[in-house]
């Protein structure tokens, strides 16, 4: 949509834009927000003689070579001397140059918006970029997709007693187990950390669990098959806590709901060592659901 504003000379307009266009996705619209900012800031002029022409928003997005999910957004320049980029649907607007560098840490289709601003006007123009896969470069947990050509990085661990069925697939590790049963079961592995802060996360997806739980730990002891595993639960999903019980389908740091884990994700460790991730799920005369829980795309990066 192409709006065209008439001001005076001395109207500071690309402040005012700046202003505008700071914006969140909370449903306004951008000419009514547009007017209502012009008018509290410039007196009209009813001469258009000085008026430019209608600018033209348009870009272009190109992966950036060599860098991993980076993609290089480049806008046309001509009779534009502002131009604002909202890399995903739903984020803040912000002021940048005709040339901007956008990265998607995970995959999925992102809606690209540039608003174009020119001496005539504004002018949108929106884009998808399809990002095919998640970043993994700087993730210490191997096999973070947990897809059945992941399993190799993981040991499936006896925690005693009846076990959950785990199962690579082609869409993660999965969780199951009948109505009314009482299993537990687990995976892990060792990973290496520094000293510092990693960023945590991974995907969780399922119908809804009853008497049930899906625990995630960054332990310093080692599992032993055979015995149950207790230390360090950071994230979980649990039945009596109260999350879990309907259809899900997230980051455990945000839908999770026990734990030692901040709601940040961020994970400090005081020394340099050897820490074990373990995913462990189970009930106790419960359910995972109908078709159990799928885990996918567990990360836990260096900040």
């Amino acid at each position: 949509m192409i709006n065209r504003f008439i001001y005076k000379k001395n109207c500071y307009m690309k402040s005012v834009l700046s202003s505008l266009l700071h914006r969140t996705a909370t449903g306004g619209s951008v000419t009514v927000l547009a007017a209502a900012f012009f008018l509290g800031g410039c007196t009209p002029n009813n001469n258009t003689g000085g008026l430019g022409p209608l600018p033209k928003a348009s870009f272009t997005v190109t992966p950036l070579s060599g860098v991993a999910n980076t993609f290089v957004a480049t806008a046309g320049t001509q009779g534009i001397f502002g131009w604002y980029w909202s890399p995903t649907s739903g984020s803040p607007t912000k002021a940048g140059g005709a040339i901007d560098t956008l990265y998607y840490p995970s995959h999925g289709n992102y809606r690209i918006t540039l608003i174009a601003v020119g001496h005539g006007g504004y002018d949108t123009a929106t884009q998808i970029v399809q990002v095919t896969s998640d970043d993994l470069s700087g993730n210490v947990i191997k096999g973070g997709q947990l897809t059945a050509d992941s399993a190799a990085a993981w040991t499936i661990l006896n925690t005693g007693g009846t076990q959950t069925t785990i199962a690579f697939t082609s869409s993660g590790v999965n969780f199951s187990n009948g109505s009314g049963s009482g299993t537990n079961g687990a995976i892990y592995q060792a990973v290496n950390v520094e000293a510092g802060t990693y960023k945590f996360s991974a995907n969780v997806q399922g119908t809804g669990i009853t008497n049930s739980w899906l625990e995630f730990y960054i332990g310093a002891a080692v599992p032993k098959q055979g015995s149950d595993y207790s230390d360090n639960k950071v994230y979980s999903l649990n039945f009596w806590a109260g999350c879990g019980l309907s259809a899900f389908n997230g980051d455990i740091v945000s839908i999770g709901c026990s734990g030692s884990g901040p709601a940040s994700g961020a994970i400090t460790f005081a020394q340099a060592g050897t820490v074990y991730v373990v995913i462990k799920g189970g009930s106790a005369g419960g359910s995972l659901g109908s078709g159990g829980v799928t885990i996918t795309d567990i990360k836990m990066k260096k900040q």
